[in-house]
């Protein structure tokens, strides 16, 4: 099969991996390991003889296939296999694949509704927040709602890349009227700034992270916190007249 090399098209090796899967017609909930392997491997060889560097995280992911792999082709005297192992190593990727094309459906979501998003609606104003949102109503929101987006996205991916969450069911997903309570009474128990990775550390999986997100964008809405982006495209919270530092 032949390759039409653009590495930068792709976030990270399971962005390269979807892609793998959509342009061979696999089934990602029936994944043949064996041919994604084969594939994705031939794909890591054609950016090697075009000189493309090849980031660790690539080969990374490119060391678990093939050791997938390896185990299926010897003899089964001289390899402990299972059926277990099996269904254990594919069922991990796809779970992380999957919860990776969640993300990226969010992400197109995230930029759609950037671009519509207004900034007018208003809602009375809870107790928990009273003493210290008339002094945020002042203050300039400093940084784009794109720049805040992309911030987003940086998280979403790292979060989707190398630390994906587990995606058991649970009996009640967190709304987001919910989660802005929830914030609200964290940041007036709060003392400075707060970053959204700290703001995150109760997230038991990616849609909580999601709907911490939204909430994050309700409260910035209503002027009931500011927020600042460091160089390094971090989310800092802030509430009130309180200084970034």
């Amino acid at each position: 099969m032949a390759f039409t090399v653009t590495i930068d098209q792709f976030e990270g090796p399971l962005d390269l991996m979807l892609h793998l899967i959509k342009d061979n017609k696999l089934d990602l909930f029936d994944l043949d390991m064996n041919i994604l392997t084969d594939q994705y491997l031939q794909y890591l060889n054609a950016m090697e003889s075009l000189h493309l560097e090849v980031a660790s995280e690539y080969l990374s992911e490119l060391a678990g296939l093939l050791e997938y792999k390896s185990k299926k082709l010897l003899p089964r005297e001289k390899v402990v296999i299972t059926e277990e192992f099996e269904e254990d190593q594919r069922e991990r990727l796809v779970k992380r694949l999957l919860e990776y094309q969640r993300f990226k459906e969010i992400s197109a979501a995230f930029d759609e509704a950037q671009k519509k998003r207004a900034l007018c609606l208003e809602k009375p104003i809870s107790e928990i927040t009273q003493a210290w949102r008339q002094t945020t109503i002042e203050t300039e929101l400093k940084g784009s709602p794109y720049d805040l987006f992309k911030a987003m996205h940086k998280v979403l991916r790292r979060v989707a890349l190398t630390h994906p969450y587990e995606t058991k069911m649970t009996v009640k997903e967190l709304s987001l009227d919910e989660r802005v309570l929830q914030i609200k009474q964290r940041l007036n128990h709060w003392v400075g700034k707060m970053s959204f990775v700290e703001l995150c550390d109760d997230c038991i999986d990616l849609h909580m992270v999601i709907v911490t997100f939204l909430s994050l964008l309700d409260l910035i809405k209503h002027r009931e916190i500011t927020y600042h982006i460091d160089e390094e495209e971090m989310i800092w919270i802030i509430k009130g007249s309180e200084e970034y530092a």
